[in-house]
């Protein structure tokens, strides 16, 4: 799942400049954990048993950022990350079969942007979305995939 380097540098380059991280003054409405909607998965019955996310602040503008991918056999997968959310990998600790890292920013209240790497290579980057309420995240997925093309998943969390 790589995109070769020239396509990576020709989207960086025309990607337009974006400001810096939000300043959240109060607690930012990301924080606490987060059970994605299984059922509504695009892998369905195919999928895990259960995934959450949480969000902790860990002060000094910290993050811990912990996954927990369940399987319906039981076992578990566990990603645990300390970021500042301004851009920068940081790397993941635990699992680290399918991303090594991640960097992390918070460009606008509401919108939250995750990057992931392996081996220095881009894996996915996904843009997390709060609704109004608060209560739900629209998770927009974006990885390349084994024929080398683009491609674009969605995903429901609730608190």
């Amino acid at each position: 799942m790589k995109a070769p380097l020239a396509m990576m540098a020709l989207a960086m380059a025309s990607a337009p400049a974006v400001a810096a991280p939000a300043q959240q003054t109060a607690a930012s409405p990301f924080l606490g954990l987060w059970k994605l909607d299984t059922g509504a998965a695009p892998a369905g019955d195919a999928g895990p048993a259960s995934v959450t996310a949480e969000f902790a602040d860990a002060g000094a503008g910290a993050w811990n950022t912990i996954y927990v991918i369940t399987a319906k056999d039981g076992s578990a997968r566990r990603m645990t990350s300390r970021e500042q959310l301004d851009g920068k990998a940081v790397p993941i600790a635990g699992d680290r079969s399918i991303y090594d890292s991640v960097a992390m920013t918070n460009p606008q209240p509401g919108v939250l942007v995750m990057g992931l790497s392996k081996g220095g290579a881009l894996g996915s980057v996904r843009v997390y979305t709060l609704s109004a309420d608060g209560r739900e995240m629209t998770e927009s997925a974006t990885m390349i995939g084994d024929d080398g093309k683009p491609t674009v998943l969605h995903f429901r969390w609730m608190r």
